[in-house]
């Protein structure tokens, strides 16, 4: 059973979604881990690590994404919390992969805010979904946030004629108060479904995982922005003027400035659109925040002119650092 005490309502606002740093040879650069949370730390409400998709957590060994949850629970400093990607290629290994990090902070006596971050359609159909997660479920201790990636379940080859959860299944896994929310990416239709199927819980947070609309269509709960990391104060002050147009004046910034800002973090995130995981390494190595742009083997390199077309608008915003 959850502890409501320890697991209140998820944020609103801006997450930031982290890269996994990597060292030269693979291994986790727990440095450049360090100055990388120590950057967005003051402006997110909470943050995203270990994700299936910018996080590599798919391609990571598990002794690299085990040191990875370790060196958070030192390094975050909250209070928001941290949602960590616990997705694995079968629901027994991502079973056993839940346990062991829940058995770590049990012996660290660490806890506040954490949730389980999963892509349940990686490794399980949509049918006998919601009765997986009610029999997974009820050995945790930390809740759970869904997540609909369709475009990384195209990458499996499986039978399965689904790459979204089904608005039906959305609707019972609802039901489960230990499942807390979703980071939703995929056309607006089913977004706007999810959230009809989420009526009966207010308390039910459906993130926009795609920076893109969120700019030019503010809403949801809040955003999981990958961009953030580069500029993680420019980011806050969007973000909060989309969701509470009526506290602008509380930024103090003219609203002209903050057209400005959302025009060139639109433009930024055309930039690492479909490359995310290598060319973000690219951009924080060149902001001196990690030391080299390693991703795993599975995750394809960045192509020299992408690279270049960011690292030369990098030099253009210079002024949101």
């Amino acid at each position: 059973m959850l502890k409501s005490s320890v697991t209140p309502t998820p944020p609103d606002g801006l997450l930031i979604e982290l890269v996994t740093p990597l060292t030269a040879t693979g291994d986790l650069d727990a440095e450049g881990l360090s100055r990388l949370v120590e950057r967005v730390a003051p402006y997110a409400a909470g943050i995203v690590a270990a994700s299936p998709g910018l996080g590599e957590a798919l391609g990571l060994p598990d002794s690299v994404r085990r040191e990875l949850f370790s060196g958070l629970l030192k390094q975050w400093p909250g209070p928001g919390p941290l949602f960590f990607g616990v997705t694995a290629d079968t629901q027994e290994q991502t079973g056993d992969l839940i346990q062991r990090f829940e058995a770590e902070c049990r012996s660290r006596h660490y806890d506040y805010q954490i949730h389980w971050l999963d892509l349940p359609l990686w490794y399980h159909s949509n049918r006998g979904l919601p009765q997986y997660y009610r029999q997974l479920l009820g050995t945790l201790r930390h809740p759970l946030i869904l997540l609909n990636q369709p475009e990384i379940i195209r990458e499996r080859t499986r039978p399965w004629k689904h790459h979204n959860l089904r608005t039906a299944v959305v609707k019972k896994l609802t039901d489960l108060p230990e499942i807390r929310g979703m980071i939703f990416r995929g056309k607006m239709e089913r977004f706007l479904n999810y959230h009809r199927a989420a009526g009966g819980r207010p308390d039910f947070a459906i993130y926009e995982g795609d920076e893109s609309r969120f700019l030019t269509r503010p809403g949801a709960w809040g955003i999981i922005s990958p961009g953030a990391q580069l500029f993680p104060s420019a980011w806050q002050a969007v973000t909060q003027a989309c969701l509470h147009p009526e506290k602008v004046a509380d930024l103090k910034l003219p609203q002209a400035k903050l057209w400005q800002l959302s025009q060139q973090l639109l433009e930024l995130a055309q930039c690492y659109l479909h490359q995310p995981a290598a060319l973000l390494k690219t951009a924080l190595q060149a902001l001196g925040v990690i030391k080299h742009d390693t991703t795993c083997p599975a995750t394809v390199p960045a192509a020299p002119g992408l690279k270049k077309k960011l690292l030369d608008f990098l030099t253009r915003m210079e002024v949101l650092r």
